[in-house]
């Protein structure tokens, strides 16, 4: 994911994280709206299994918001976000 897009000049990340770092903030909005009883990441964040730490951090920080508001479960089974 990261590798695709255009630079934001203003993040500098690349469209397509800022595009999944807008939808995953969309996500948190409609959970905290439902007030949703959990939410299953299915997986496929990352193209790399090493991504880079600022990608990271966008994506643990969203993830924390949203099991703030409710369990969160991971499809794959590899690792667990929330408790």
């Amino acid at each position: 994911m990261e590798n695709y897009g255009r630079t934001d000049p203003t993040t500098g990340l690349s469209s397509r994280v800022m595009d999944f770092v807008h939808r995953m903030d969309e996500m948190i909005d409609f959970a905290r709206e439902r007030e949703v009883d959990l939410a299953i990441f299915a997986g496929g964040a990352f193209k790399t299994r090493n991504p880079n730490p600022t990608y990271q951090r966008e994506f643990a920080h969203r993830i924390q918001d949203l099991a703030e508001l409710c369990p969160v479960g991971d499809a794959g089974g590899q690792s667990r976000f929330a408790d």
